[in-house]
Order: C-alpha cells, then sequence, then structure tokens
C-alpha cells in the first residue's frame, strides 16, 4: 500500500500539533506585558503617600490619576510632630472635597469597615477606611472637615490618599484578565489540533479501507 495514495498526509499531524505551541506562545504575549511589576506596581500604596489632615480644618490634596481614593481615620496618629489619641470609632463629621481648579464637589461614600485598617509597625500611626473617594479629573483639591455643632476640639487625625483595597485590585484585575484570555486562546488552539487529528485520522483510515477494497 503507497503512502502517497493515502491523503491526507502525516503532515497534517505536525501542523496539529504545532497549533497549540503557537498557543502557548499566544498566551505568554498575552499574559508577560500584564503582569505587574514588583515591587513597582506597589508604589503609591503605602501609609506615606496618605495626605493627613488635622480636623476641623482643611488641607490641599493631590490626586495624581483617576481611580479610587480613600479617606482614613487615624485614631493613633502623629502629624507634624505631635501625637493624636482618639475614640476607636470614627465621630460625626461634615466632609467635604472640592476641586481646586473647578470648584466642583466630589462625593465621599461612607464606608467604614472595622477591620479595614493599617497600622505602622510601631502602630505609632492606626487608622481605619471612612469615606471611599473615586477622582475622575486628577489634580488638586481642598478637603475640609467640620464638626457638625460647629465646636473645634478634640482635633483628630484624617488621612486621605490611595484606596489600598482598590489599588491592590487594579494591581490583581489586569493580570487576571490577561491569563482568562490566555488561556482561552491555548484551549481554543487545543480544541483545534484535537479536532485537526481527528479528521486527519478518520480521512486517512477512510482511504486505507479504500485502496485494499480496491486492489
Amino acid at each position: 500500500m503507497s503512502e502517497r495514495k493515502i491523503t491526507p498526509s502525516r503532515w497534517y499531524y505536525l501542523v496539529a500539533f504545532l497549533i497549540p505551541l503557537f498557543g502557548c506562545l499566544g498566551t505568554a504575549l498575552l499574559v508577560y506585558p500584564n503582569v505587574p511589576k514588583l515591587p513597582g506596581a506597589l508604589e503609591g500604596m503605602g501609609i506615606n503617600d496618605l495626605t493627613q489632615v488635622v480636623v476641623p480644618g482643611s488641607a490641599e490634596v493631590y490626586f495624581p490619576k483617576t481611580g479610587g481614593y480613600a479617606v482614613y481615620y487615624e485614631f493613633r496618629s502623629v502629624v507634624d510632630g505631635e501625637h493624636y489619641v482618639s475614640n476607636k470609632y470614627p465621630p460625626s463629621l461634615n466632609c467635604q472635597l472640592k476641586s481646586k481648579a473647578s470648584d466642583a464637589h466630589v462625593a465621599l461614600t461612607p464606608d467604614y469597615v472595622e477591620g479595614n485598617m493599617y497600622a505602622t509597625d510601631n502602630e505609632e500611626r492606626v487608622g481605619v477606611l471612612m469615606y471611599s473617594i473615586m477622582i475622575k479629573d486628577p489634580g488638586v483639591y481642598n478637603f475640609s472637615c467640620q464638626y457638625p455643632d460647629g465646636k473645634t476640639s478634640p482635633q483628630i487625625a484624617l488621612a486621605v490618599g490611595p484606596n489600598i483595597v482598590w489599588e491592590l485590585f487594579n494591581v490583581a484585575a489586569k493580570p487576571l484578565g490577561a491569563m482568562l484570555c490566555g488561556g482561552a486562546v491555548f484551549i481554543g488552539a487545543l480544541g483545534v489540533s484535537i479536532l485537526m487529528v481527528g479528521i486527519v485520522t478518520v480521512k486517512r483510515n477512510q482511504a486505507k479501507k479504500g485502496l485494499v477494497s480496491h486492489t
């Protein structure tokens, strides 16, 4: 029985073998550029990147990019060498965030979660999430807080800056999405390869039976 008369050619098996390899290459090209470069991807997410504000009072806060930010209540804090110790639970405050460029107000969404905390190693600063912020226009904003009854004491420390949970989600979401897309590419390539092997095998068997019947 002449192998040349049997179609499709065995070379199709090689093609079927190469398809998943190219799928792996495509997966790598999708995933690698989206893997965060640590520790650089975590820059701007530390306590030192928060702007401390003693309230009642106000301060200018710079938001460098669009996205999620937060206001933290530091019930233990040190601001300019002065120590602040207050109740563990945030007091009632009237707070505002206003763009310095447009005077537009940005909503402060109450988001107190007792377990969503940060602390320095010596616990000199301990903060808990108080408000969430969504910034659409990067720039300088004026942040201010007052007691509802207008009293001026006790003074407490707040901190405004990156929403650490949001930033971690952003760091993780991009490579995860890329891995899912890459996985889909590889699975698709593997499926095509298996399908090709099956079709070629069936066709070759049919061709062999045809040759046998004609001899």
